[in-house]
Parts: structure tokens; sequence; C-alpha cells
């Protein structure tokens, strides 16, 4: 019989998760996704648009990144369940991505940061520092 302490705990992370270090913590496997590069860029883009879908090359003409970078990123937002992509038997080939509610959700998170940003100046403020009676800044 298996004592209480040698059994491990249960995990909803995959295995792959677990070894990058975000096993067990809801955020950290948010942050994972939404903090590669582009990521936000790209869910931003859906915003103010719930239900429309947006084709790759539109993405990436306004995204301006490499084809290989949005479909990599499009790859992990289509896994996350942020978006679905939806391909055709066209020549030339047409893929369109659509945001799910999880998406649309991230409206409420891209609002709070919007309004933040206004309030907040990202620039470091200028110090001024008085030395032996001479004022001295540091731009």
């Amino acid at each position: 019989m298996m004592s209480a302490r040698s059994r491990s705990p249960p995990t909803s992370v995959p295995s792959s998760r677990a070894s990058e270090g975000t096993a067990g913590c809801e955020v950290g496997e948010l942050l994972a996704v939404l903090g590669r590069p582009h990521v936000l860029e790209i869910l931003y883009t859906f915003q103010g648009q719930p239900g429309k879908s947006i084709r790759f090359r539109d993405l990436q003409t306004r995204l301006a990144l490499s084809p290989k970078t949005l479909s990599s990123r499009l790859r992990a937002l289509v896994a996350s369940g942020f978006l679905t992509r939806h391909s055709y038997n066209e020549i030339p080939p047409r893929v369109e991505y659509e945001p799910t509610a999880k998406a649309e959700e991230l409206g409420r998170l891209f609002a709070v940061l919007t309004d933040w940003s206004r309030r907040n100046n990202l620039r470091a403020p200028r110090v001024v520092s008085v030395v032996g009676g001479v004022s001295k800044s540091n731009s």
C-alpha cells in the first residue's frame, strides 16, 4: 500500500508543459502562451471584430511578421483554444483564423491594459539630484 507521502500530486498540465516549469499553475500556463513575442499583438488584431475571421496573409501584412513566426504563433493560439483555423481547398490556398469565445474574453484584459497605459508612462522618470549645491540630471 502506498503512503500519502509517496504519491505525486495530480497535475492537469501535459508533461511537455511540466518541463517548462508551469506545472500546476494556470497563470503560468497562460503567461507561457501570451508571453511569447507577437502573441498579444495577434490577439489584439481580432479585438473589436468578434466572430470575424482574418486571412493569414492579411494578418501577415498588418503585423509585418515573417510567415514562419506568424505560422508558429497562430498554431500555438489554435492549440490553446484562442483561435480556430479554417482552411479552404482553393488555389491559391486560403487559410483564415477566427477568435473563439476565449479570445473574445481577453477584450476586458486589453481594455484594462489600454486604460493603464494611458495613465502611466513606460519611460523612466527623469532623476534630478543635487550634489554640493550643483544640480545634476540624468538626461
